[in-house]
């Protein structure tokens, strides 16, 4: 399987089709447990984002931020969903990039994308 294209999201560019995520057969026992934790963690994502944009990047929202991705990201590997890993990846380069001021937007596309995802992987179960 060829890794896609997540670069769009540093400068809000095109992402590939959330609903095109994979995960292997053998992962499919465990798949809703790891939407459940997926989907707790991106309401955490949208709750800090909308916190940093109002204006509160502190140090703990900036970790808890970084920690949810990098969860997230650990996750989705362990499941075999290589799609949304690499997508956390590009997430977490993108957060130390951006300016302030695009980081909440970026971590609220974020949130959208893998949302969808998981939306689709469960219609799927």
């Amino acid at each position: 399987m060829k890794i896609k294209d997540f670069s769009g999201i540093r400068n809000n560019g095109s992402l590939p089709d959330p609903q095109d995520v994979h995960i292997p057969g053998d992962s499919e026992d465990m798949l809703d447990d790891y939407v459940e934790s997926a989907n707790s963690m991106l309401d955490e994502i949208e709750q800090a984002a909308l916190a940093y944009e109002a204006g509160n990047n502190s140090k703990e929202n900036v970790a808890a931020i970084r920690r949810l991705l990098h969860k997230i990201k650990g996750e989705s590997s362990m499941m075999g969903a290589a799609e949304i890993s690499e997508f956390c990846h590009q997430a977490e380069f993108a957060f130390e990039e951006l300016d302030d001021n695009q980081r909440p937007d970026m971590l609220l596309r974020f949130k959208d994308w893998v949302d969808t995802a998981m939306s689709d992987l469960a219609g799927r179960a």
